[in-house]
């Protein structure tokens, strides 16, 4: 493959990591369509919070470094959260405290969710 590949799979894992972050993060609202949804989205939540819990890298964040070397790219070092937010002004904030927070403040927005929306319904 070459480097353009690389880049294009790079990117591909970055979006499809990313749109797991964000269902994970919004996904309460979709789960009221039907119990296959809620059970999905149950499944992405407790893998997110428990990747960041646990402290574990998830196995998308080295394979998107390894296709961003192959394209001649650099990779990042620490999360898949942690290199991303770190744009949104989240520097210097160690890894695993960063990893805690995102974890507890993920359950707790989702919980909140999953009672306002059932309270609604």
């Amino acid at each position: 493959m070459e480097r353009t590949g690389y880049r294009f799979a790079a990117d591909a894992i970055m979006w499809s990591h990313a749109a797991f972050v964000l269902f994970a993060l919004l996904g309460a609202p979709v789960a009221l369509l039907g119990t296959g949804w809620l059970v999905l989205h149950l499944v992405v939540l407790a893998w997110a919070a428990g990747i960041n819990l646990g402290g574990c890298t998830c196995p998308l964040t080295p394979l998107e470094n390894r296709f961003r070397v192959a394209a001649g790219e650099s990779g990042y070092g620490g999360g898949f959260i942690q290199h991303y937010l770190e744009k949104f002004g989240l520097q210097g904030m160690p890894r695993r405290q960063l990893e805690v927070r995102v974890a507890w403040a993920l359950l707790a927005w989702n919980a909140v969710l999953y009672l306002v929306l059932f309270a609604l319904r």
